[in-house]
């Protein structure tokens, strides 16, 4: 294959969700020049996700409710979050906010403070919202910058390194043309992977391919097997954000037969409306609270039925009297997308929502790969097992300004690297080693919908040892059956082959990484290991030590 386009900057931007801009506009202002590639157009992702009235950045307070924040942090991680990330966090973030309004994100405290999503203790939030104005306010201050420049629609497909480190990228242009990238450092923004699940609450490109990327060149993967799950309404609008504090006025959750989901699970001495005012309490799942079993319940229903229809709530009509903000402003925007929780059947199913693993770091985001940084959701940030709600936006603050500022230090280090085509169109060849029998463009959108099928049958919030081999079993036999070569050579499907190629690779990862850890912790629930075991009070780190060959290890570290 021919590579006749060749592109120099200083450094690529690849992801243009809330970290993506951050960074983008860091570096722009230290006179880089910048080149952002994102999937879709820019300010996407899941920072922009539409169907979702708000996002939240919780803030810390002062000086003496820092330890406080760190104990909340760390009880919500049951051990397996990077302490020096998370204090870098709580140090910075109460500036990072005031940022917002740099990159065009429209923020608004809300009024007294709140308690998120599995923090222990009160402090403020900042609402996002208004996702068109944030992406008109982004257009036009990027379009302010004479050496910033966006490809949109354009996929990475590898990262080329010579003299052990980054120094450029071969891309995926709009137009399926091969192009590659001359640069002194690369910055992956580019989010989680819920869209490798069939029932998610992200936009299609979440797909893991910055982990993929970041893996190949050499970077290491960590709480990989730590995926938040959060109910999301099936019906009457599919894929729609679910509101958890609203559980606060639920009744019941009931099966289609009418009878409760709850009442046959719960243990002697939890009521229903117990379990579910906990519930109320968070999104995520979490395995640490009696409150799971709201969700274990959905889950093993849907097993055992292999219906994905969700399950109806029974709320009291009190519920719309409560005029707090925080519920208001959820309440008035389902309205809006015509729904009602009293007046329609509303109907829920656990979702998958974020990866709370990722790239390995340190504090400047830097990946232990030279050049190569990993920021957002892409990263392993400062989240465990579980993450407290409302610090994964101020992570993107926090971290792509400290990446943007140690990216800047290192490009004054480094000369720029002169790739040769040849080299490009090797390292092409290269990328795909695998040849199977099946050339039908067709059977490649099947196993993509099969991989997303597999992955949330066995490996959402409940699972087990035989769910979970099976599963690797059936996804190996996917990928032997698939020439995926044969469809890169053709320019119409360049692009799915490497979204099957990053789905086959990365699913067979997550599931392994699932089955290596035999316990219940945080944001799951092994069926056949239902405690949270000491042994396993260690962080598993995953490594390709050659092509096609990962290592699987849990390390202090």
């Amino acid at each position: 294959m021919r590579i006749n386009r060749k592109i120099k900057t200083d450094v690529l931007v690849v992801g243009s969700g809330l970290a993506g801009i951050k960074v983008a506009k860091e570096l722009a202002d230290q006179h880089h020049e910048v080149l952002m590639a994102t999937k879709m157009k820019l300010a996407s992702g899941s920072s922009f996700y539409p169907l979702k009235a708000s996002l939240g950045t919780q803030v810390t307070k002062d000086g003496s409710d820092k330890p406080v924040f760190m104990a909340d942090i760390e009880t919500a991680s049951r051990g397996m979050h990077r302490q020096d990330l998370a204090e870098v966090y709580v140090e910075e973030i109460a500036e990072r906010v005031q940022e917002y309004g740099d990159i065009g994100v429209i923020s608004k405290k809300l009024e007294g403070e709140r308690k998120a999503c599995f923090a222990e203790h009160p402090r403020d939030i900042y609402l996002l919202s208004n996702w068109d104005g944030i992406r008109e306010n982004v257009t036009e201050i990027f379009g302010g910058y004479e050496k910033l420049n966006v490809m949109e629609r354009t996929v990475v497909i590898s990262l080329i390194q010579q003299e052990e480190r980054v120094v450029g990228a071969l891309l995926l242009d709009r137009d399926n043309e091969v192009i590659v990238v001359e640069c002194k450092a690369v910055v992956l923004a580019t989010g989680g992977f819920g869209s490798l699940y069939k029932h998610n609450l992200n936009p299609n490109d979440v797909d893991g391919s910055g982990h993929v990327l970041a893996l190949e060149a050499g970077a290491s993967l960590v709480n990989m097997e730590f995926i938040q799950f959060i109910p999301g309404i099936t019906t009457p609008r599919y894929k729609t954000l679910f509101g958890e504090h609203t559980l606060m006025y639920c009744r019941d959750i009931v099966k289609d037969s009418g009878e409760s989901l709850l009442d046959p699970v719960l243990p002697e001495g939890l009521s229903r409306k117990e379990c579910l005012e906990i519930r109320s309490g968070h999104g995520p799942f979490t395995d640490s609270l009696e409150s799971k079993w709201v969700d274990i319940a959905m889950m093993k229903e849907i097993i055992r039925t292999r219906s994905e229809q969700g399950f109806e709530l029974l709320y009291d009509p009190e519920l719309y009297e409560n005029d707090e903000e925080f519920y208001t402003v959820y309440l008035n925007w389902l309205e809006q997308n015509g729904i009602h929780l009293v007046g329609d059947e509303v109907r829920i199913a656990p979702f998958a929502h974020a990866s709370n693993g990722g790239v390995y770091i340190d504090p400047d985001g830097r990946s232990g790969v030279p050049g190569l940084y990993a920021i957002g959701e892409l990263s392993c940030n400062i989240e465990g097992a579980n993450r407290l709600g409302g610090n994964s936006t101020g992570a993107c603050m926090v971290f792509g300004k400290r990446a943007a500022a140690d990216c800047s230090r290192y490009m004054q280090e480094v000369e720029p690297y002169e790739i040769g085509l040849e080299t490009a169109e090797l390292q092409l060849d290269r990328l795909f080693n695998k040849k199977g029998k099946c050339t039908d463009a067709e059977a490649v959108h099947e196993a993509v919908d099969k991989v997303r099928e597999i992955l949330w049958y066995a490996g959402n919030v409940v699972r087990s040892e035989q769910q979970l081999l099976a599963a690797i079993e059936e996804i190996n036999a996917l990928e032997n059956g698939l020439d995926l070569a044969h469809f890169f050579k053709q320019q119409a499907t360049r692009k799915l082959a490497i979204k099957a190629k990053n789905f086959l690779k990365l699913s067979q990862l997550l599931l392994q990484a699932m089955l290596e850890r035999k316990e219940s912790r945080g944001a799951h629930y092994r069926e056949d290991h239902p405690q949270e075991k000491p042994e396993f009070a260690k962080r598993l780190f995953i490594k390709e030590t050659k092509p096609g060959t990962l290592s699987f290890e849990f390390l202090n570290q």
